[in-house]
Formats: C-alpha cells, structure tokens, sequence
C-alpha cells in the first residue's frame, strides 16, 4: 500500500512539479527512403501519426510538431492531434536547426522545465517508456536522461531548461550530442525494457521489415 502511495504521489509531482514538453523532430528530406518516411502508412496510421499518438498517451505537458519538407502535408495528417507547428524553413541545412527551432518555441512557456527530444521516425517508442523518463527527470534532477535497451542508447532524450541555451546553439546534422558530451557526468542512464527506443526507419529495408511488426501488433 506504501508503494502505490509513494507511486501516486510520484506521478503527482511529474504533473504538477515537472513538466516536460516534446519536440518531434519531422522536418527532414528522407535522403535514404527516396520518399518521406514519416507520411508512409503504419498499420491503420502513417509513421508520424503513430509516434505522436504514442507521444500523447504519455504524461508529456505538449507537443510541438517541427516541420519542413511537405509541411503542409504535415499539418494537414496532423489536424486532428494536439499538436503545436513550428515551421523550419532552414531544414536543409540538418536537424540542428529543427532542434533550434522547437527549443526556441517551448522556451517562450516559463513553466516549462524540460524537453523531450523525439525523431518523428521512432513509432515503436511506448507511452510508458515516455512516463519513466519523465519521473526519473523529475525524482533525480538529472540534467538529461537517456533510455538504454540491453546497454545501448536510444531515443528520446530529456534535457533540463538549463541546457536550453545550448541546445539553441547547436550546429550541423547530429543533433543534440555534442551537449550530452558536455555534460556526460550529468547524464542519468535509464534501462528500460523498450527495444522502441532503437528502432528508427531510415531505409526501405527498415520500413518493410518494421511495418509487418506494427501489422501484426494491431490484430
């Protein structure tokens, strides 16, 4: 009965004491699919339906969708998810700049106290495995919390507000990894039994053999 008490409480304190926002990253070219991956059908959704769907059956305090290729493409699937549009019309130049500018965006709410990086291509990434980083986030204080599956990272990312001016500067196509560099001895590694956090689709190959696994989960 303790546990449950303590766990209720936890939860309270993720809602009420942490709130972590998302930033899914969709902006990109595909270059690898030949296609935009994230508009590809997944099971009854698309590839970005999919894992905004998972997103928002979390604990997540708000999305914010940043988009660039077939933006309007984007926002159209989107309508009905609550979701906010951030617009980046430098996406050409590497995810830097979509991380840049949803950082830019969520940092306008003064509540908010962490982000969540998610690509737009990780629809196997479970709601609960979103819950834990969040409470690990809120009960440690850790600066940046990261997933492991059988002891390899994966995604999503949680940074604490005070790395968000770093993270509005970064550079280049390799996203946040230069600030967990930085700030490696801040870092709390979190196990999780989720093989979602690995899984992206970058290739035809990884789209066929990914889609009959999300096929079959929906039956």
């Amino acid at each position: 009965m303790f546990d449950n008490e303590c766990r209720f409480l936890l939860i309270c304190g993720v809602i009420l004491l942490g709130k972590v926002k998302a930033v899914v990253l969709c902006a990109g070219l595909s270059s690898r699919m030949g296609t935009n991956k994230l508009l590809l059908p997944w099971a009854d959704k698309t590839v970005i339906e999919t894992t905004i769907t998972n997103c928002l059956r979390s604990k997540i305090a708000g999305v914010t969708v940043v988009v660039g290729n077939q933006r309007e493409r984007f926002k159209q699937i989107l309508q009905p998810y609550q979701v906010d549009f951030v617009d980046n019309v430098c996406f050409s130049q590497g995810m830097s700049t979509s991380v840049r500018g949803g950082i830019e965006r969520i940092a306008k709410d003064a509540e908010t106290d962490g982000v969540l990086l998610l690509p737009g291509d990780m629809p196997f990434v479970k709601p609960d495995t979103i819950d834990r980083i969040i409470e690990t986030y809120v009960d440690l204080h850790s600066s940046i919390v990261i997933p492991i599956f059988q002891g390899k990272k994966g995604h999503p990312v949680l940074f604490d507000r005070s790395l968000f001016p770093e993270l509005h500067c970064i550079l280049g196509d390799i996203g946040a990894r230069k600030v967990v560099a930085r700030h490696e001895s801040s870092v709390y590694y979190l196990p999780v039994d989720d093989p979602g956090v690995h899984i992206d689709i970058d290739s035809p190959e990884e789209y066929s053999k990914w889609k009959l696994k999300a096929v079959s989960e929906t039956k």
